[in-house]
């Protein structure tokens, strides 16, 4: 009895035990189907037939697992599902078994399944509605979705720092804003980035906020970018809550906005703010202190405000203190005050951007000066009608002046003060327009000094700036007051004569000038004398420009000094026409050169004593394709007044060193030398001559005038000097033509005089043969050979002759020869002394 008492308590204890299971199962969200060895259902949760979708009474105790599958299989519980996950749940063989599972019902919901095996052989089968769970999930990862979408597509940097400040999230903006990747700056500290002087402030909001003193705030700081540059940044910082039993990480959130382009036009604002504080400080400096004027005209009440200074320099005080509209406009020079009135009405209605203009202005005192006005209507209404206008005034009276010293100087001479060629020819145009209707004659005169060079080197250059300026005056002096006078340059001046009332005015005039500088000049302790050479050209209605009048006039000057210098010429049709002729060849002559149209013949110089030819002279000549052959006193002047006498001088050395080669070595070659060659390399054309042609230098004669030597006398005595050292015979041509002849005898040996053709021509005159005696005693007493030019008579060789000359040159003997004709009368001369 006791026992079966003890079977029953036990069975009455388990009973319980199985209700306390039971309302706790009942209890429980989750629903349980507890089945045996052989997969029967020996227990089950109330509410889990709802859940896996079969009736109540399908989990009747002792139902094989397999009638609850086949329930579900018939509900279409599986038919839903992935194939794979549908075999395994229809088939329910051991092998397909699956411990742990989700599916979806057709009714939507989540059903979690959890398959536990029993020690007793048996299986659990826990099931959970996780449904919500799974939305909330899902509703998380969409959330979560949304969230990288914006951060990673916005124009700001979103930063995740950490406690430590740490970055460990960084949009991608973090490329385009700072140039780094992302990538590059997870896991670094931002302290690195932050700019030195702003160090200080980020790193006391960064522990403001880890202190929980804040939990967010704003700051702006530069942050380094890739290139090394700064990038101005606004940050806003944020601490959200966290839970550290959710797993959440302690930091603050950092989004980051590119401010640089307001950093910087707030820097410009800020410097632009000190720039007009400096402005202002400087405007009212200059109100205080400054010389220009400032002006405020109210156009609706005429009211007028100046600068103080700008009122005293005007002598505006007392009563005019204020002045009005009507006393400034007063203020304006008379010849000025139509122009800046223009000007103003323009501006006011609006027909110019700014006024601008310079007039004189009129002091109280009534002296003047130079203004530039500046103004700019500041106001108008909408209709445009101008309300004020507002500018300033600057005392240019400096400037104008400068600028008329700059326009005299342009147009004077520096040195005599008198108008220079650009002046005269304005002079000169007006004279030709003048001279158009026929009311008034006028004329050019060009003037030339005589022997101002030989003044000039003998003095020295200051004496000759104030001879100049004597000559100036002087011709000046001498003028009528309607005359005018300019300096060409050089030595050489030109007067416009206007208003030729009688017919001898302009004769009068030239032998004015003319005596005016005929009188000795004084400079310092020496008195010079120099002429004047005039060339006169009138001005004629209807007839040429004023180039023409000069080249007329210049014409007149060239023939006044062919007539002995000091004198005047009137340019006349003849002149003129040998001017034109003159330029004609001076263009044609360069071509001619090129062309080789020049070539040479020679007169033979005879010894009076063997009668052979001991000499040619080298004499050039000019074979023009179109004129024929043109006279060397036509060519030589031109080619010496345009520098081309040089080459042509050079090529005849040459040309006549190259042909003396293959003569007698006893038989010497004359070549003329003019002037200009002094100036053009003589020296290096005679050396080149005798090397290029291997002739020795005693056999060469190098004839020279005495106007060779009247230019630059040291210098041309120095030049004969080195050619005689070469061994170069030197001769003065055309002796006793000139008033300083015997002076060159005694400056240089020359080692043969010609007299000129002039005193042999008339031989027969006693005079003329005294004069050719004395010349030949001269140069018998000084060692120097004597020839006579121009012997064309018998009786002029015999007189020549008595006289003393050893050798001749002349027609008599042989006019000038061609190369072939000269050679052939050299050998005759040659056969007839064997002979």
């Amino acid at each position: 009895m006791t026992q079966t008492m003890m079977c029953s308590g036990q069975a009455s204890q388990a009973e319980r035990d199985d209700m306390l299971l039971r309302v706790a199962v009942e209890a429980m969200d989750e629903g349980f189907i507890i089945t045996d060895a052989d997969d029967r259902v020996r227990m089950s949760s109330r509410n889990v037939a709802a859940m896996i979708g079969v009736a109540g009474d399908a989990l009747a105790d002792g139902t094989p697992f397999a009638d609850v599958r086949a329930q579900q299989v018939a509900r279409g519980e599986f038919a839903h599902l992935p194939p794979r996950l549908r075999d395994r749940l229809e088939s329910g063989e051991p092998r397909m078994q699956i411990y742990e599972y989700e599916r979806e019902r057709p009714n939507g919901v989540v059903l979690q399944t959890r398959s536990l095996p029993l020690e007793t052989g048996g299986r659990v089968r826990v099931y959970a509605d996780v449904t919500a769970r799974r939305e909330a999930q899902r509703a998380l990862q969409v959330s979560e979705h949304r969230y990288r979408l914006i951060a990673e597509n916005t124009n700001d940097i979103i930063i995740l720092y950490d406690t430590d400040a740490i970055r460990h999230y960084v949009s991608p903006a973090a490329s385009k804003i700072l140039g780094y990747a992302p990538e590059d700056l997870v896991g670094t500290s931002g302290f690195n980035f932050i700019h030195p002087d702003d160090l200080t402030r980020h790193a006391g909001v960064f522990q403001q906020l880890l202190a929980g003193e804040v939990r967010q705030a704003l700051l702006t700081w530069r942050h380094r970018h890739r290139d090394g540059g700064w990038v101005w940044l606004e940050a806003s910082y944020n601490r959200p809550h966290y839970d550290p039993k959710a797993g959440e990480t302690d930091g603050y959130v950092v989004v980051l906005r590119d401010v640089t382009s307001r950093c910087e036009a707030g820097e410009a604002l800020r410097a632009s703010e000190a720039d007009l504080r400096v402005s202002q400080e400087r405007l009212a400096l200059a109100l205080d202190s400054g010389e220009d004027c400032l002006f405020d005209w109210d156009l609706t009440t005429g009211a007028l405000w100046v600068t103080e200074r700008w009122r005293d320099k005007l002598g505006l005080v007392g009563d005019l203190a204020q002045p009005s509209t009507s006393a400034w406009s007063a203020a304006i020079h008379p010849d000025d005050r139509e122009y800046v009135t223009g000007v103003t009405r323009d501006h006011l209605k609006g027909l110019t951007p700014l006024l601008e203009c310079e007039y004189r202005v009129c002091r109280v005192d009534g002296s003047a000066f130079w203004v530039l006005a500046r103004a700019r209507v500041a106001s108008r209404t909408p209709d445009g009608r101008a309300l004020r206008l507002v500018g300033t005034l600057i005392d240019i009276s400096q400037r104008k002046e400068a600028e008329a010293r700059i326009a005299h100087m342009a147009e004077h001479d520096a040195l005599t003060d008198l108008p220079n060629r650009h002046l005269l020819r304005r002079h000169l145009d007006a004279a030709l327009n003048a001279a158009v209707d026929g009311s008034s004659r006028h004329a050019l005169l060009v003037c030339d000094l005589d022997h101002f060079k030989v003044v000039n080197d003998s003095f020295g250059h200051l004496a000759g700036d104030r001879l100049l300026c004597a000559a100036a005056e002087r011709i000046r002096s001498v003028l009528r007051p309607q005359d005018i006078i300019a300096r060409l340059g050089g030595d050489e001046f030109a007067v416009v004569v206007n208003d030729l009332d009688e017919d001898g005015t302009l004769n009068r005039i030239c032998e004015h000038v003319i005596a005016a500088l005929d009188e000795p000049i004084r400079l310092d302790d020496a008195v010079v004398s120099i002429g004047v050479s005039i060339g006169a050209a009138l001005i004629v209605a209807g007839g040429d420009g004023a180039e023409e009048v000069f080249k007329r006039a210049d014409t007149a000057l060239y023939a006044a000094k062919a007539a002995g210098r000091n004198t005047y010429r009137l340019c006349d049709a003849e002149s003129h026409a040998r001017m034109t002729t003159r330029s004609a060849l001076s263009l044609d002559m360069k071509e001619a050169i090129r062309r080789g149209d020049f070539f040479l013949v020679y007169q033979p110089i005879t010894d009076l004593t063997t009668g052979m030819a001991v000499g040619f002279e080298a004499l050039m000549r000019w074979r023009h394709p179109v004129r024929g052959l043109i006279s060397p006193a036509d060519f030589i002047p031109v080619a010496e007044e345009n520098g081309l006498i040089v080459p042509l001088g050079a090529w005849a050395l040459t040309e006549a060193c190259r042909e003396a080669a293959g003569w007698p070595k006893a038989v010497r070659v004359t070549v003329n030398v003019s002037t200009v060659q002094f100036r053009g390399g003589l020296e290096q054309a005679v050396v080149a001559a005798l090397g290029n042609a291997g002739l020795s230098a005693d056999r060469l004669v190098l004839e020279v005038t005495e106007s060779a030597l009247m230019d630059d006398p040291e210098e041309a005595i120095l030049t004969l000097h080195r050619l005689r050292t070469l061994g170069t015979l030197i001769a003065l041509d055309d002796f006793g033509t000139g008033y300083s002849s015997l002076s060159y005898l005694r400056s240089f040996p020359f080692d043969k005089i010609k007299i000129d053709r002039a005193f042999i021509k008339d031989i027969a005159d006693p005079d003329a043969a005294a004069i050719v005696r004395a010349v030949v005693g001269i140069g018998e007493r000084l060692g120097m050979g004597i020839i006579a030019e121009g012997v064309e008579t018998a009786e002029q060789l015999a007189l020549v002759h008595r006289e003393g000359c050893t050798e001749v040159q002349g027609y008599l003997f042989s006019r000038p020869l061609p190369v072939e004709e000269a050679r052939a009368y050299m050998l005759l001369s040659q056969s007839r002394n064997a002979a």
